[in-house]
C-alpha cells in the first residue's frame, strides 16, 4: 500500500468528499484518514489516503497536486513515515 498525504483541504470536508476526488484512483473510503487536532478535535484540513500501487499515486499526485477547492490549492505527495518520537 502507498499512503499519500493530501494538503489544503478545506476543514469542513469529510471522508466521502475526499474519496469522491481520488476514487478513480483506487481509494477505499475505509481508507481514508483525516485527522483532528488532539485538544480542539477540530480537522486539520489534512488527510492520508492509502492506494494499491505507485502507479495510481503518481497518477494522483499528478492530477490533484495545486488543484484549487474554495480558493486553495492542494498538496499533494507521498506521505512520509513518521520518525520515531523520543522524550
Amino acid at each position: 500500500m502507498i499512503r499519500l498525504f493530501v494538503g489544503g483541504l478545506p476543514t469542513s470536508a469529510t471522508k466521502e468528499d475526499v474519496f469522491k476526488l481520488f476514487r478513480r484512483f483506487g481509494a477505499r473510503e475505509e481508507s481514508i484518514a483525516l485527522p483532528r487536532d488532539r485538544k480542539t478535535r477540530r480537522k486539520k484540513g489534512v488527510a492520508f489516503i492509502e492506494l494499491e500501487s505507485i502507479g495510481a499515486a503518481e497518477a494522483a499526485i499528478a492530477m490533484f497536486h495545486g488543484f484549487e477547492i474554495a480558493g486553495k490549492p492542494l498538496t499533494v505527495c507521498l506521505a512520509e513515515d513518521r520518525p520515531v518520537k523520543t522524550r
